[in-house]
């Protein structure tokens, strides 16, 4: 019992360089507000963040939607700014916990006005905003006047890998024991009907459903690759999260799913620290000396 005691405290002693995570504070909030920036360009603030009563889409009644309680019509207008101008503070590293914790609070109420459209990206990326939250990451590239910090504690960085395995090990595992057809051999492939789909798919499915044991090939790689998620536990993790890479580019071009594949990887410096450490110090200004500044 004791040697899992000092496991644990060495674990959360641990220190890491802090540039990584701070580039993780500045990727998410980034994502959002272009994805909400999107909503605004396409017109479609007052249909998603309107309730149905007030001329919305959405007809959930969310018990946890307490916004329109206190500003009527007016609610999803103001979370949509409160989220924008927070998400902003955090990615400059200036007032960064009251906005980041503001931010998130608003950002899930855009959730609850409309269900439909809070998917799980949405819910990943304010998860790791959370975690944001309880760490030193505006130590960093940013505008705060706090004093800057090379090295920081490493578990929250840690606790989002660990997030990571259990995300990809759920979709493997949900493919593997939920979808059969992922892993026949005479069945369409999934994969193929996925990103041919005219909902969200990019490819045409006249011409590319001659590759159907191309895909099958694919399906099962994808399987394979999520199921060994668990090596972001290891020392394998970079290797393991350039095949991460090109997967969700090749999500981004073949299908149309917002801001998936752009939240998943402003996940990644945290993966692929061996590579980006080494371009970071190619630049003065971000060198790691020996102490604080």
């Amino acid at each position: 019992m004791m040697r899992l005691w000092n496991w644990w405290l060495n674990r959360c002693d641990k220190t890491m360089d802090a540039r990584p995570l701070a580039l993780v504070r500045i990727l998410l909030p980034l994502c959002v507000i272009a994805d909400l920036l999107r909503v605004i360009q396409l017109g479609l603030v007052d249909d998603v963040f309107l309730t149905y009563a007030q001329g919305g889409l959405s007809q959930i009644q969310d018990p946890h939607l307490v916004i329109t309680d206190w500003f009527g019509a007016s609610a999803g207008g103001i979370a949509l700014i409160v989220t924008l101008v927070c998400m902003a503070l955090t990615m400059v590293g200036v007032w960064f916990k009251p906005a980041l914790l503001l931010g998130i609070l608003a950002y899930s109420q855009l959730g609850h006005l409309y269900p439909p459209g809070d998917r799980a990206i949405d819910r990943l990326i304010r998860t790791g905003l959370l975690v944001l939250l309880f760490s030193n990451a505006h130590r960093r590239f940013s505008l705060s006047k706090a004093k800057t910090m090379l090295q920081i504690p490493a578990w929250p960085a840690d606790f989002i890998r660990f997030l990571l395995v259990v995300v990809y090990l759920a979709a493997g595992l949900a493919k593997l024991i939920q979808q059969p057809g992922w892993i026949s051999l005479t069945a369409e492939p999934p994969l193929l009907r996925i990103i041919t789909d005219p909902m969200a798919g990019n490819l045409d499915p006249l011409f590319w459903s001659s590759f159907t044991e191309l895909f099958r090939l694919g399906g099962f790689g994808t399987i394979a690759f999520e199921l060994s998620s668990v090596l972001l536990l290891t020392r394998y993790a970079h290797k393991w999260a350039i095949i991460g890479v090109f997967m969700h580019l090749g999500i981004a071009v073949t299908m149309t799913l917002g801001m998936f594949s752009w939240g998943m990887l402003s996940f990644y410096p945290l993966l692929l620290t061996p590579f980006i450490l080494p371009l970071l110090d190619r630049f003065p200004r971000t060198q790691n000396p020996a102490s604080e500044t």
